[in-house]
């Protein structure tokens, strides 16, 4: 122990000799930990983290898929297949459903938009989370005509009660009827299939403002669900009965809306939260271990030719009977402090970047918000540590220790040979630092070219100086669907007399949000087959100026007017894609649609461009718009273009609003340009923080090289005078020296251009209409490192020319 001790007060007294050194290798190390680190402990919060229910592994999320789609997308379920899935499980303990919605709250100041979910009498129990104060749902409050009650959540009850103890019992007025308080989740709940995270939790599934009660009650698709397995089940299990259960509700219930193309998926509730997130993540993790490698690759690099100082001393002391294994403990000693102190930084760096994550689009990734230092963070920085430690210390220590004593010791070993083995040592260290950097920058050059083509698709619509101010209309006013039309008429005469509003409109989505109503329809030209048969369309409302507003192309006929009522005849809108698929050699203005559930038979009136309405990179789906005066919806969403910037008119917008309806709740307001940012929100993050690591790969990899050719120039010192003094002119000398560089270059090309080919394929789920070959970003990444390179070798053998041999030789 006192040896280990002697060794340690040592190595620190030499690193503290060499302050350059020691701060440059500290600080090379400290980066690329932090950077581990901080991607680390998103990877723990969001992955390796259980969530916070009991026995989490036991629950599971049941989904619907579509059986005829190449899609793996999952979808809502319906409240019918729920109430079967219920009745027939076996291999499941509990089941319950949810859905989100935004609710209306009035307050003593003013009516507030709050974040809500409606969920079954058995879902807080199936979560296995206990109340921090008062009850969960009864099955009474559960059925038509429970009692209106809520569960609201830990910060609910702060912000609006004060955390008031006798909050059981407190009314609420949400959607203009007054709800119970009935309970209080703790504050450690957390629910991330849900974003934003609800406030306040109503019970009553089945009721909704925004599917109608007999499509409720016959395959209407609006509901998310969750179950916990019993004891012993395996996932396989479980989803073994689901295809069961399926199987007869469609024989049961075979004229019903998702009973012939809908199955059911069951996965766990965590698997579910993450989504597609597990491959990006898992891809910036590999490309910050590639930095850490690369670091220590420096790092090892630097220890060797710092050694190269120290041969009379490691001489000395092997004569002296120190042994090598002693040699090489005292070395390492070394290594771990640096790495100690490295780490110990790049955690404090993490701590630091860690509040940067709040400036990321919220939602972008679930269970962000948790991300913090924990113990397996920590545990993980320490194993780094470790491996640091090894990795840029024992080839070092191994080579230095093992050097020709007696050699060492002739003449001083002033000009004595670094020996071939060092030598090469340096040059695989090199060689990789390269190979490592090509394959990140192949990475990012892949996804940033992927990331170009994914924003250069038109959308069919123009998102710049659009505002979308979503709205709740309460069933207590707007029950009726007249009364949603006339709101809806009212807003648009109120909102066009603002100055500097050049449009506005109103929809029932807003594209690239994913929030879309499909519906089987029956076209002109094909026999209709009925509900669950018939082809499957998006539909959306939306009044007269809505495509004025957006400024998507009409191709054909016109668009809706403010006398498309509900007292005309019915009428319809579709897109090119409809009008492609179904009546393509034909003009479809005067065509006819009908819905396959009302048998409605509405008009073509025109053809639109293709909007897309889930992601940019999604197929194009079919699309039919209705007026909304003639088909009204309790959630629309208010579109304003502007001649100005969009964001002054809020409080305009706000105020015109407050005169149609004084208790109308508004919140979620945003531009249309960030409704399109984030819905590339996962990919730009994963481009940009690879393009990242992409730069700090190159710019180690050449400050490597550098150091290289750089010390191997003052080792060459009296070799290079003899040449000059032989007759080679300065351009020979920097031809030898740049050469040397390159040819180190070219082999790491050439190996970081096998690995790419190999390693792109781990990003193929991640590229949208590129190849994971694609020759740019591949020519690319190597001519950006080789110009790097050359420039790093061109520096030490500019310097290396600019020798004077006499003096060389007059020295040595």
């Amino acid at each position: 122990m006192a040896s280990l001790s002697n060794d340690v007060k040592y190595s620190a007294r030499l690193l503290a000799r060499n302050p350059m050194f020691t701060c440059t290798a500290v600080l090379i190390l400290a980066i690329s930990v932090g950077a581990n680190t901080a991607i680390f402990s998103v990877i723990e919060a969001v992955i390796l983290r259980p969530l916070p229910y009991f026995a989490p592994e036991r629950i599971v999320a049941i989904n619907a898929v579509n059986s005829a789609a190449k899609d793996n997308n999952t979808l809502v379920t319906s409240y019918t297949k729920f109430l079967e899935i219920q009745k027939q499980t076996g291999s499941l303990e509990k089941v319950a459903a949810y859905y989100p919605l935004n609710v209306s709250l009035v307050t003593k100041r003013e009516t507030e938009a709050v974040s809500a979910a409606r969920a079954s009498a058995d879902f807080f129990s199936t979560l296995g989370t206990p109340l921090q104060v008062g009850r969960c749902f009864s099955p009474q409050e559960d059925q038509l005509g429970g009692a209106d009650v809520a569960v609201v959540s830990d910060g609910f009850w702060h912000s609006h009660f004060g955390g008031d103890q006798e909050i059981i019992g407190k009314v609420l007025t949400i959607d203009s009827r007054d709800v119970t308080v009935i309970g209080v989740l703790p504050a450690s709940f957390k629910f991330p299939p849900i974003f934003p995270e609800p406030e306040v939790w109503l019970p009553r599934v089945f009721e909704t403002s925004f599917v109608k009660p007999e499509i409720v009650r016959s395959g209407g698709s609006f509901l998310s669900i969750v179950a916990r397995m019993r004891a012993g089940e395996t996932l396989s299990e479980v989803q073994s009965e689901l295809d069961t259960i399926n199987l007869r509700y469609r024989q049961q219930f075979g004229s019903y809306a998702d009973a012939a193309k809908l199955d059911l998926l069951a996965q766990s509730l965590g698997d579910s939260v993450v989504g597609d997130l597990r491959r990006p993540l898992a891809v910036l993790l590999v490309a910050v271990g590639l930095v850490l490698l690369i670091a220590c690759a420096n790092i090892a690099s630097m220890f060797l030719v710092k050694a190269t100082a120290r041969h009379k001393e490691i001489a000395i002391r092997r004569v002296m009977g120190a042994t090598r294994l002693r040699l090489i403990r005292q070395l390492l000693a070394e290594s771990a402090i640096l790495s100690l102190a490295g780490c110990l930084l790049g955690v404090v760096l993490a701590y630091c970047l860690l509040p940067l994550s709040g400036h990321i689009t919220p939602g972008a990734i679930p269970r962000l918000e948790q991300t913090r230092l924990d113990l397996p963070v920590l545990l993980f920085s320490l194993v780094m540590c470790a491996l640091a430690t090894v990795a840029f210390g024992l080839a070092p220590a191994w080579q230095i220790s093992g050097r020709d004593m007696y050699g060492n010791l002739k003449d001083g070993g002033r000009n004595s040979s670094d020996g071939r083995g060092r030598t090469n040592v340096r040059a695989v260290l090199v060689v990789g630092e390269i190979a490592a950097a090509l394959v990140l920058m192949t990475g990012a050059g892949l996804l940033t070219k992927s990331f170009v083509r994914t924003l250069s698709l038109y959308p069919g619509f123009d998102s710049q100086n659009v505002m979308t101010f979503p709205l709740v209309l309460p069933a207590s006013r707007y029950a009726q669907p007249a009364q949603q039309a006339q709101f809806a008429q009212r807003v648009v005469e109120a909102i066009r007399a603002i100055p500097n509003i050049e449009a506005t409109g109103i929809t029932s989505s807003v594209p690239l949000t994913g929030t879309f109503r499909l519906v089987f329809f029956c076209p002109e030209g094909l026999a209709c087959q009925g509900v669950g048969r018939d082809p499957i369309v998006s539909v959306l409302q939306v009044t007269a100026d809505y495509f004025q507003t957006m400024r998507t192309p009409l191709l054909r006929g016109r668009v809706f007017t403010e006398q498309d009522l509900a007292t005309t005849q019915p009428v319809v809108i579709v897109n090119q894609a409809v009008a492609e698929r179904y009546w393509p050699h034909h003009d479809p203005i005067g065509k006819h649609l009908v819905n396959s559930r009302d048998r409605v038979e509405r008009v073509v009136v025109g053809v639109v461009a293709n909007l897309r309405y889930n992601t940019l990179t999604s197929p194009i789906t079919d699309e039919m718009y209705l007026p909304f005066l003639q088909e009204p919806r309790a959630t629309p969403t208010l579109l304003t273009r502007s001649t100005a910037n969009p964001e002054t008119l809020v409080t305009a917008v706000r105020e015109a609003l407050g005169k149609v309806d004084p208790n109308l709740a508004i919140a979620n307001v945003q531009t249309l340009d960030q409704v399109v940012s984030g819905s590339v929100a996962q990919p730009r993050l994963t481009m940009q923080f690879t393009a990242v690591f992409a730069g700090i790969a190159l710019l180690l990899s050449a400050i490597g090289l550098y150091a290289v050719m750089a010390f191997s120039v003052s080792r060459r010192r009296q070799e290079l005078g003899i040449r000059m003094a032989l007759g080679a002119q300065r351009r020979d000398i920097l031809h030898l020296v740049v050469r040397h560089g390159m040819g180190l270059t070219l082999i790491g090309v050439a190996c970081g251009l096998v690995a790419s080919l190999l390693l792109t394929r781990l990003i193929a789920g991640l590229l949208y209409d590129i190849r994971t070959t694609d020759p740019v970003a591949f020519c690319g990444a190597a001519l950006m490192l080789s110009v790097a390179a050359l420039l790093a070798s061109y520096l030490p053998a500019r310097r290396a020319a600019r020798v004077d041999p006499m003096e060389i030789l007059r020295c040595d």
